[in-house]
């Protein structure tokens, strides 16, 4: 890749870098958010069941994840302006193709171009900081990307909320196409072209990236069938699973022997590195679960409209914007990480916590957005923190960091399809087990069925003659049981995340890796 301090040579171009940088973390996160707050609607649009939709999100991984291995050799071959600039329009014309679509095949068409273009943003964001030479101007940058990220974040609810709500859902992606074709300009001037004296990353052998991504597939997919199948295909998925990591395996093994590798993961021993991994990890499996969840729970559950739960979730998540601000002004100045991790793993367990006390007739304002307050606060405390941690051991050597950047976004990509496959499978089973006891209890002799049914029999009564009356409080009835079950089973959910983050609060607290 190319050298990073060469770049911002021309002090007029520095605006238009900065705006590269962070166009780039706005779009990648904008279109992730909103393709997975509006999972649910699109599924009907497209004619697609969880499981299929989870389909789309793992290959969608799949195919970003072998986009980001190649992302260094690309560069060198097409030069970094030339990388961004075919990025973008398989961006723009992938999102074309999905709000063109209205079937599952078109759809996934076209999330595979957007995976081919959406990919690697992150990482040419970050790497794009480096093209400011190193001093107080370079946190200009991380300012820059992170303020992308945190404004994507917080916008896509709101976007996709007003979409689905005007039955244009297409428009999400309109907007997405949009984006990508107006982050050409500023790309066009500022990025540097084909660098002759650029040295070559790595050789893009067909066999370790072909295994990289049979591997992952086999693997997630292994993973999303295991609900539906493990009874009755347990022995082929158990072999889907092992082939898929042997085939991974077969990829790390051949980068770390191989003179000249695609990505340097030997220099990436290092423990700092390694548990950073770990938590981003972490992080993206919660953006991927929640983001999908949130919106299914505030709709289906507590009975709100996509336009109010969009409105809310996007005000939550503005807490997050609230909360970069104040952390781009303490991170300088107090830089120790423990109490920033220690803080945002609070703040998550507060919202798992406030999630789960949630009843049918929640206030929204003084029940649901302080909670998802709490989760933006988590977003932005954590995530730059542990961007700031994780690499600081790797970069005396700037291509180990570009392949540690590269190492990091195609785990995220994982972490995202793994959550938003969690998620989807954990509310099915969770609701349907709750379905079945909630159903139990609708029989004769049951005091709160009969007075239910009395009470409902007798309100229909005003509209319909008998027979009517009791066949309209049954339907309604069982509405109300499938709405109850959508609920406990959010709750489940969120008892979950509020464990987990009370874990991860502890760990950091003790933990003496971050320092």
């Amino acid at each position: 890749m190319h050298e990073p301090s060469r770049a911002s040579g021309i002090p007029a171009a520095r605006a238009s870098l900065l705006l590269v940088i962070g166009a780039l973390t706005l779009i990648d996160f904008l279109q992730n958010g909103m393709v997975t707050f509006a999972a649910a609607p699109i599924m009907g649009e497209i004619g697609a069941s969880p499981e299929e939709y989870s389909t789309v999100a793992v290959i969608y991984a799949c195919v970003a994840v072998v986009m980001i291995a190649l992302q260094g050799w690309l560069v060198h071959r097409l030069g970094l302006r030339r990388y961004l600039l075919a990025s973008l329009a398989a961006a723009a014309a992938g999102a074309a193709v999905c709000a063109l679509s209205r079937s599952e095949a078109g759809f996934l068409c076209g999330r595979i171009l957007m995976a081919m273009g959406c990919a690697a943003m992150l990482t040419s964001s970050r790497l794009s900081v480096n093209l400011i030479p190193p001093g107080p101007a370079r946190f200009h940058g991380i300012k820059a990307l992170a303020t992308g990220l945190c404004v994507g974040t917080a916008l896509a609810p709101w976007l996709a909320s007003m979409a689905v709500d005007r039955d244009g859902w297409p428009m999400m992606f309109w907007l997405v196409a949009a984006l990508s074709l107006l982050a050409m300009v500023p790309v066009a001037r500022a990025m540097p072209g084909k660098d002759a004296e650029a040295v070559l990353a790595g050789q893009a052998r067909p066999m370790p990236i072909a295994a990289l991504g049979a591997g992952s597939f086999l693997v997630l997919h292994a993973l999303q069938r295991s609900y539906y199948d493990f009874f009755s295909d347990r022995h082929l998925l158990v072999l889907s699973a092992v082939a898929g990591t042997a085939a991974m395996g077969y990829f790390v093994r051949s980068e770390t022997r191989n003179g000249a590798p695609l990505l340097k993961l030997g220099g990436m021993k290092e423990v700092r590195f390694i548990c950073g991994l770990a938590l981003f990890m972490a992080c993206y499996l919660m953006l991927g679960a929640n983001g999908y969840l949130v919106p299914v729970m505030l709709q289906r559950a507590l009975g709100q409209s996509w336009s109010t739960t969009g409105e809310f979730f996007a005000m939550g998540l503005g807490a997050g914007v609230l909360t970069w601000a104040v952390m781009s002004q303490l991170l300088p100045r107090w830089p120790a990480p423990r109490k920033f991790f220690v803080t945002g793993f609070l703040a998550l367990a507060a919202f798992g916590g406030l999630m789960s006390r949630l009843t049918p007739d929640a206030d929204l304002w003084t029940a649901v957005f302080p909670a998802l307050a709490c989760y933006g606060v988590f977003i932005m405390i954590v995530m730059p923190t542990t961007a700031m941690q994780t690499f600081t051991g790797l970069t005396g050597d700037p291509a180990v960091f570009a392949h540690a950047q590269q190492v990091k976004n195609m785990l995220a990509q994982i972490g995202q399809a793994l959550g938003i496959m969690l998620a989807t499978i954990g509310q099915q089973w969770f609701t349907s087990e709750h379905y079945d006891r909630l159903r139990g209890g609708i029989v004769a002799g049951n005091a709160n069925f009969e007075s239910a049914m009395a009470r409902l029999t007798d309100y229909f009564s005003a509209v319909a003659g008998p027979a009517q009356a009791r066949e309209l409080a049954m339907e309604q009835i069982a509405q109300m049981v499938s709405r109850q079950s959508v609920l406990l089973a959010s709750l489940d959910h969120f008892h979950v995340v509020m464990a987990v983050a009370l874990i991860a609060a502890v760990v950091s607290l003790t933990q003496r890796v971050f320092r």
